[in-house]
């Protein structure tokens, strides 16, 4: 009887320290599989047009070479600005305006105005109808 509890101590104890490898070689084997799984590497090839990045490059350019005076009429959202528009348009058909869009907010301004007089001739007449007109000085 003493040699059967001893043998079954003996297998309860092989069983245990087997199981603790098991899990030791669980982790083991989890740790290794998730550090080679996170060294991935993407490459991504682009391919276009010449003629899309010049495009892109006058398009940015052209804001920036503005070399005029402004007077903007109006600032908010698009339809009022698009109605402010067509109303400027009636009060004044031989001037030149347009539709800014900045941020979040849409702008009307008269465009193509070359001198500080010009635009200050202008300005005078325009604020008697839009009163909050203000002139915008080239960059």
């Amino acid at each position: 009887m003493c040699t059967l509890k001893k043998i079954t101590f003996v297998i309860c104890i092989y069983l245990k320290k087997i199981a603790q490898m098991k899990n030791t070689i669980n982790v083991l084997i989890f740790t290794l599989f998730t550090f080679y799984c996170s060294a991935q590497e993407g490459k991504i090839s682009l391919q276009q047009d010449e003629k899309i990045s010049k495009l892109v490059e006058i398009y940015k350019s052209s804001d920036e070479d503005v070399e005029e005076y402004q007077i903007q009429i109006f600032n908010g959202m698009f339809n009022l600005a698009n109605q402010k528009k067509t109303s400027f348009e009636v009060d004044f058909p031989s001037w030149k305006v347009k539709i800014v869009h900045i941020d979040v907010d849409y702008r009307v301004r008269i465009t193509d105005i070359k001198s500080a007089l010009e635009a200050q001739r202008k300005y005078n007449e325009v604020r008697i109808k839009y009163p909050a007109a203000i002139i915008i000085a080239p960059k």
